[in-house]
């Protein structure tokens, strides 16, 4: 049976959450880079685009199954690998979709930050104050909810005591959100969380995912320099 494939920019993004899911699965996969739009748009899109009309990126292609957008693939790969296995349990469905559609409003806050979109003029300094701005303001509003979140559900992750689909993205935007603190000198977003401490702690030590860390698919960039963007 051939591996699921994992398409996306050669960046982190929002390719990072599914290249979690499957490293700490095991799952026999590639995980393809695209390091330019001309590899992409004159490459595999218009393949793809022959299966599903909405290809795009990120996208797993999985036999003749092509299923594209972050929280699609997430879910794709959530339930394929099970993750997700809330076929008894459409409470804890619903509870992981609100959850990514919560982490992907955090992703939106952070994203008016480093790319500024719409043709529109950023300037270092700009960009300084908005990332402190975010960090101290919209990103901590957002860990008092996941917070709050895990303390009344009182389970080890998000929606039960085994990991679900919306933690691999949680999880990738609180990296995210800490080295940027780190390398500006900003105090963490999850200073006045210490239960968000804790899970954020938790899954950094899964020994099924210490090959991922070690890799380089960690180290790459966290967001793209095309458009302009400031690169982290």
């Amino acid at each position: 049976m051939a591996p699921i494939e994992l398409g996306y920019w050669a960046i982190r993004g929002l390719g990072a959450p599914a290249r979690m899911m499957l490293a700490h699965s095991g799952a026999d996969h590639a995980d393809v880079r695209y390091a330019d739009a001309s590899g992409w748009f004159a490459g595999k899109k218009p393949v793809l685009l022959e299966r599903n009309a909405l290809a795009n990126l990120p996208y797993v292609q999985d036999g003749d199954v092509v299923v594209s957008h972050s929280t699609a693939v997430y879910e794709y790969l959530g339930v394929k690998l099970g993750y997700d296995d809330f076929a008894s349990d459409g409470e804890g469905r619903f509870a992981n979709a609100q959850l990514l559609a919560e982490c992907y409003d955090l992703r939106n806050g952070l994203m008016d930050v480093v790319y500024p979109f719409n043709g529109t003029t950023r300037t270092a300094e700009e960009f300084e104050t908005n990332c402190e701005g975010h960090i101290k303001t919209k990103c901590g509003r957002h860990m008092q909810k996941f917070a709050s979140w895990l303390e009344a559900r009182g389970t080890r992750w998000l929606v039960k005591d085994t990991l679900s689909s919306a933690d691999f993205h949680l999880w990738e935007l609180i990296d995210q959100h800490e080295i940027i603190a780190k390398r500006k000198g900003l105090p963490s977003p999850l200073e006045a969380c210490p239960r968000l401490q804790r899970y954020y702690a938790e899954f950094r030590a899964l020994p099924e995912l210490e090959k991922y860390f070690q890799s380089d698919a960690y180290t790459l960039p966290m967001n793209s320099i095309a458009g302009g963007a400031f690169i982290f």
